[in-house]
């Protein structure tokens, strides 16, 4: 394993640097990572609203992790813990399942919880990068430059003392030149989260887009039902109705907090108005990098559903639906070659906010709470 090369910089441009909030020499990075490890958790999170969301998507692991859970480096545990108990991809691969059910293209790496869950880590580590948590020891670590903070993860977490996991050591290498292949390693580690979350919500857009139109036709569905209610539908409309419910309840559509909109006959089709709905899409979601973005902007917008998003789920809930115009349009969204696209994306960026954020700080060493690194 080789070496990190270390340089010392001469004074007038640590100056600048240190300007720039970069850190000074390998040594001052490593202290800033280490900081990172030690941090009291609630600092992470400063606000309820953040902690309550965690908490849905973690919490169940966070009583065996007693004391770890105050720091952050013990906080990693929970985003392994969930990854182990969502994770069926090995437990397919020892059973008798078919290679095309293992490696499904439109299923996340990871249980859909844990992506999620890494996708609000990426975004709270974004808030204290831009300065909006006003923390300085996160929001120091997170503004030194990418080669800085992976040098310090190698010389921190994968040193060669023989107690490694040479096949996991090999891998975060083996991931580490991937990542900077198509990354600025003078980035500052604001600009590559920026990066991913941007690349995550562009492909996460895709199935949103369908999302979207899914909650239109199930807010169809409620609209018929309750218009209806107390009439005798036609036998066939009013089982096409029951079904798409039931199979909205089995997809998890999100349908709470969907207000039925008053439709005034006179002016307008109930059908055409949700079939107008559908089409839509706000597609101008903020740009995660952007200093007008306020914290906490997207933490409960960009998180992936639970639906099974293979083009054979989505047709079938496409044929159940009360609306032609509808189905129809649910049926040209679906592009095979571009959900299995969106859905590398949103693995890809997931797996580098894991290897960046939680998968070095679990071979780490127990360093002492951060009151005691100062």
């Amino acid at each position: 394993m080789r070496n990190i090369e270390r340089t010392i910089l001469p004074l007038e441009e640590r100056l600048k640097m240190a300007a720039k909030s970069q850190a000074t020499s390998p040594e001052a990075a490593e202290r800033l990572v280490q900081r990172l490890y030690g941090i009291h958790t609630a600092y992470l999170f400063c606000g309820s609203a953040n902690s309550v969301i965690m908490e849905g998507l973690t919490g169940e692991f966070w009583e065996c992790l007693e004391s770890k859970l105050l720091y952050y480096g013990g906080f990693c545990y929970s985003f392994r813990l969930a990854i182990e108990h969502d994770n069926d991809f090995f437990a397919a691969i020892s059973s008798d399942a078919s290679a095309e059910e293992v490696f499904d293209p439109y299923r996340p790496v990871w249980g859909v919880r844990a992506n999620n869950a890494l996708v609000l880590l990426g975004l709270l580590l974004l808030d204290h990068a831009k300065g909006g948590m006003k923390y300085r020891n996160l929001y120091y670590c997170t503004r030194i430059t990418l080669k800085q903070y992976l040098d310090a993860l190698v010389d921190l977490s994968f040193q060669e003392d023989g107690t490694q996991d040479e096949d996991r050591t090999g891998s975060f290498f083996i991931w580490r030149e991937s990542f900077l292949k198509d990354k600025d390693s003078a980035w500052t580690l604001k600009e590559a989260l920026a990066d991913i979350l941007r690349r995550y919500i562009a492909a996460w857009q895709e199935f949103d887009h369908l999302n979207h139109i899914l909650r239109c036709m199930g807010a169809l569905s409620c609209y018929l039902e309750q218009e209806e209610a107390g009439r005798n539908l036609p036998h066939e409309e009013e089982e096409n109705i029951r079904r798409f419910r039931e199979a909205l309840c089995q997809y998890g559509t999100d349908l709470d907090g969907w207000e039925l909109v008053e439709i005034d006959k006179r002016y307008l089709d109930p059908r055409g108005y949700y079939f107008s709905l559908a089409y839509e899409y706000p597609e101008d979601m903020p740009d995660p990098g952007s200093s007008d973005v306020a914290p906490g902007t997207l933490r409960s917008q960009i998180f992936l559903s639970e639906r099974d998003y293979s083009p054979k789920a989505l047709r079938e809930l496409a044929e159940k639906s009360p609306s032609q115009d509808l189905r129809e349009l649910l049926e040209k969204s679906i592009s095979e070659e571009q959900l299995a696209r969106a859905m590398r994306e949103i693995n890809i960026a997931v797996t580098d906010l894991y290897m960046l954020f939680v998968e070095p700080y679990l071979r780490m060493g127990e360093y002492h709470y951060e009151g005691h690194l100062e």
